[in-house]
């Protein structure tokens, strides 16, 4: 069974950008499905420390955890490697909606979106005009 896993997740090695599945809990609707990140560490056990572009995700993930890219999306100078994040925090970071779940606000008066300094989409309101859209 080691040596099955061995072939079917090769070694990865550190400076390789990866992408980290998301969790469907963790992100909204229109969040993307993966992170996209760089090998920081690999320890003795086999175990990978990954860091994003909103900082280093908190753990250490096992080969099977994540998938490594063909070619290389990001530099490590582009990623923050001074705090450490949770993978949930890391998802919101990077998200056009603001993570988990959505605001609508119909753009009555209220102006939810612009309070929470988000833009109107067309989930929020698909058809109507607004000035808050882009």
């Amino acid at each position: 069974m080691v040596k099955r896993s061995k072939r079917i997740f090769p070694e990865a090695e550190v400076g390789d950008s990866v992408t980290v599945p998301i969790p469907a809990v963790d992100r909204g609707r229109s969040d993307p499905r993966n992170l996209i990140g760089i090998i920081k560490d690999k320890d003795d056990k086999g175990l990978y420390t990954i860091v994003v572009k909103s900082g280093v995700l908190q753990g250490k993930y096992s080969r099977n955890q994540f998938d490594v890219c063909t070619y290389s999306m990001h530099n490590l100078q582009d990623m923050n490697e001074e705090c450490s994040i949770s993978l949930r925090a890391a998802v919101r970071q990077e998200s056009n909606c603001g993570g988990q779940g959505y605001i609508k606000c119909n753009c009555s008066g209220s102006k939810r979106c612009f309070k929470a300094r988000m833009a109107c989409n067309s989930r929020c309101h698909a058809l109507l005009t607004c000035s808050n859209k882009n």
